[in-house]
């Protein structure tokens, strides 16, 4: 068992709230620490991206490769997930009058990137309307032409839990010339998510969720062998080769010329910050992924889905009802109005069950979403202080 490296849960009875904030292990800060102990004593050449690139960059993007099921070289650390895309997105060039598509009951932070993007390059949004909370891929598919730029959206939605099939997905936008751009914030580390068998062209997940690196900025970006080869993005110095093939011997050069050209990287990290990576980061990330990977992916989206499903089948025996309920969130309809449902919540977190309540154009409910630390236990926990609570609302 797991849970000794998550004093968190100590706080809670039952901390079902990771879609909300995922939580930390000890070995993030352990690795951290690692990091803060050499740069503080001067430990190595910690001065040179060339020993710390290695020491503190490298094993976390071999650990995002390990959890995706695809190279190193495709994938990159970004500052969650909307940096990430920004990233992603500013480093295309779409023609003038193309079109983004993308979802209506989408988390804020996509829709305000999109808006901004596509006036900056003079796009149209095409927004596919939900049909009773979930998204249908022949109304996606309906949305798509020529002149589709982009699919944009979220692999598993954030109030409904909805998550989408990313093959069918890719095959509506490649058919007709257009990326398919995930956030993945949702998805990664709570389910399995192979971008390259599926299709992806590229994703950006944050760590705060799933990946359990809450609170420290982390992140991950996906980049596709083709999508690294036709991507632009602006350019600092350290997401270009070396020109000597390291930079420390590079620096004391006497005839560089600032000025001259410089060859891009061939992998993701071409869309890097261009100055010094945050290893620091980077160091207590990878401990988080770490873990992830040696429990294994399989395993876990096993063990989430299997507590979601227990709480599906108990809350519709009692006649409540479910948005979606095929991936690691399930968002409970009690039937209530807003108002007495976020009463049931509040009496929740005082019993001390931590949950969310979310809702967006209309839709709402008790979203709760189980990961690695959480027991059969804690769910049965959930449920009945929920069915008593109701219970005592509907008597």
């Amino acid at each position: 068992m797991i849970k000794h490296l998550f004093p968190a849960l100590k706080k809670f009875k039952a901390y079902l709230n990771t879609a909300s904030m995922g939580l930390m292990p000890l070995t993030a800060m352990q690795s951290a620490n690692e990091l803060l102990s050499k740069v503080i004593n001067f430990e190595g050449e910690v001065n040179s991206v060339d020993f710390m690139d290695p020491q503190f960059l490298e094993g976390t993007l071999g650990e995002g490769a390990r959890l995706m099921g695809v190279k190193k070289e495709n994938i990159g650390l970004s500052i969650q997930t909307t940096e990430g895309l920004k990233r992603i997105l500013l480093s295309l060039e779409p023609k003038k009058g193309m079109n983004i598509v993308s979802l209506d009951m989408e988390f804020p932070t996509l829709s305000a990137l999109l808006k901004s993007y596509a006036k900056r390059f003079g796009l149209k949004i095409r927004v596919v309307r939900n049909r009773n909370g979930l998204y249908h891929l022949e109304d996606i598919e309906k949305t798509v032409d020529d002149n589709t730029f982009a699919i944009v959206c979220s692999t598993v939605q954030w109030v409904s839990g909805q998550r989408l099939n990313l093959k069918e997905l890719s095959r509506i936008a490649h058919e007709r010339g257009a990326y398919l751009i995930v956030d993945a914030a949702q998805h990664l580390g709570s389910l399995k998510l192979d971008p390259k068998k599926e299709g992806v062209d590229a994703l950006s997940a944050g760590g705060e969720k799933w990946l359990l690196s809450p609170n420290t900025g982390a992140g991950l970006i996906y980049l596709s062998d083709e999508l690294i080869e036709e991507a632009s993005p602006i350019t600092g110095i350290l997401n270009l080769e070396p020109p000597t093939g390291e930079w420390g011997a590079w620096w004391g050069l006497p005839e560089k010329d600032p000025w001259g050209e410089y060859k891009a990287r061939r992998d993701a990290r071409k869309l890097d910050f261009g100055g010094g990576p945050p290893y620091l980061i980077a160091a207590a990330f990878k401990a988080s992924l770490a873990l992830i990977n040696d429990i294994g992916i399989d395993e876990i989206e096993r063990h989430n889905i299997k507590l979601v499903e227990r709480i599906r089948d108990e809350v519709l025996s009692v006649g409540l009802s479910v948005i979606a309920d095929n991936s690691s969130i399930i968002t409970i309809k009690t039937g209530l109005n807003y108002e007495e449902e976020e009463k049931v919540v509040k009496a929740l977190t005082e019993k001390g069950i931590s949950i969310s309540h979310r809702g967006v154009l209309g839709h709402y409910g008790i979203r709760v979403s189980p990961h690695l630390y959480n027991t059969k236990e804690e769910v049965e926990l959930f449920l009945e202080e929920l069915f008593s609570i109701l219970g005592a609302k509907s008597g």
